[in-house]
């Protein structure tokens, strides 16, 4: 059967009151575990059919018959903070100030409430589809949740489209490439006065990092996220670390800054400290991946939304899709501000635009009229 065009109110609504519910679980990369219960305990409520896989991704199929290729609409579950306990929510007017409200609470809540619509009305399909609230995108998280859905159906993916970002901001359609590692350094280390001379761990850091930053950038980006070390004010600090990304739509210039971090490190190795180098992280850059149908039909929605159809480009887990030569495309549902900050809002009255954008590309992206 056709799918209606307009998202019915009542689905908005339920996604309005599944937002307040969803957006206050505590829920740090790779210890999503508090809002896997709490989805899986929806879609169980709602008789929706779902797995939860070794990352924590769930995974909610819809006329998925084991062979046929896949559609894939995802966001993720997790947010930066490392808090486990319940985040406060505060409503101002329109606006709903919580941490990962916009990055991605809202998302995966627009994930469940998509799922739950093609339950209900049985739209039909040209491929399976594949709803997914999947886990570890931020920070550390390292993709390892796309990364293992991605192991599990291969080539069987289509298409996949993440739903993360600002509504209104364009279509982030190209894949930013990063490496992070952590740069220790060990001394002896001592005491402050009686053994004043010694070398210095966060000294030797400092200088380090100092140079990293003398670097010229050109086509990438750097950047030291956290220091630490040492033991106290009137201590030698025996060790100190940091951890170093570098950015970058293009792999060669990856491959330059990496070499660059090279030198920079093997010029700075001394007989009186041991220095290392870890790499904690890698995102993947596009490879050959044709966007074009993807970005043509969010194009066609957001003009007739009225919204930015700007091309852009970003970190996101579409990086691993587009890696594989996969047709990936990133948006946002909601209008928001304060992304990685305890000041983190929506604007609720934007949401209604949003989600009905976003079910529009959906039907448009993966409708057909032969029953799937």
């Amino acid at each position: 059967m056709p799918a209606p065009l307009h998202l019915p109110g009542s689905y908005i609504k339920e996604a309005e009151s599944l937002l307040r519910k969803a957006c206050v679980i505590a829920s740090p990369s790779l210890r999503e575990d508090s809002r896997v219960s709490f989805i899986s305990g929806y879609l169980k409520e709602n008789g929706i059919p779902f797995t939860v896989d070794e990352a924590k991704n769930v995974i909610i199929p819809y006329c998925d018959d084991g062979t046929a290729a896949l559609d894939v609409y995802a966001a993720h579950t997790d947010v930066v903070f490392p808090d486990t306990e319940a985040f406060p929510l505060r409503e101002e007017g329109t606006m709903l100030r919580c941490p990962g409200i916009a990055d991605d609470s809202a998302h995966f809540v627009a994930v469940l409430i998509y799922a739950l619509a093609f339950h209900r009305e049985r739209p039909r399909t040209e491929r399976g589809i594949l709803f997914v609230c999947n886990s570890a995108e931020e920070g550390l998280g390292n993709l390892h949740g796309t990364r293992t859905l991605f192991q599990a159906y291969g080539s069987r993916i289509a298409s996949f489209t993440s739903f993360d970002d600002i509504l209104g901001r364009g279509i982030v359609s190209k894949a930013v490439g990063s490496e992070r590692y952590r740069i220790s350094v060990r001394t002896e280390g001592g005491h402050s006065y009686a053994d004043f001379g010694r070398p210095n761990a966060i000294a030797i850091l400092s200088t380090i990092i100092a140079r990293l930053y003398r670097q010229e950038a050109h086509g990438a980006t750097y950047n030291v996220g956290t220091i630490e070390g040492g033991t106290s004010v009137n201590s030698i600090a025996g060790n100190a670390s940091c951890t170093y990304e570098i950015r970058s739509t293009d792999e060669d210039e990856l491959m330059r800054m990496r070499k660059s971090l090279e030198a920079i490190i093997g010029s700075s190795r001394d007989d009186g400290w041991e220095l290392t180098t870890e790499t904690i992280g890698i995102r993947p850059c596009a490879h050959g991946a044709d966007t074009g149908k993807l970005e043509r039909a969010a194009e066609e929605i957001f003009r007739r939304h009225g919204l930015s159809v700007e091309r852009l480009a970003s970190s996101t887990d579409c990086n691993i899709p587009l890696s594989q030569g996969i047709p990936a495309i990133c948006f946002g549902l909601i209008y928001g501000g304060g992304r990685h900050t305890r000041e983190e809002w929506v604007d609720l009255s934007t949401y209604p635009e949003g989600l009905q954008a976003g079910w529009e590309y959906i039907l448009l992206v993966s409708s057909d009229q032969a029953p799937c």
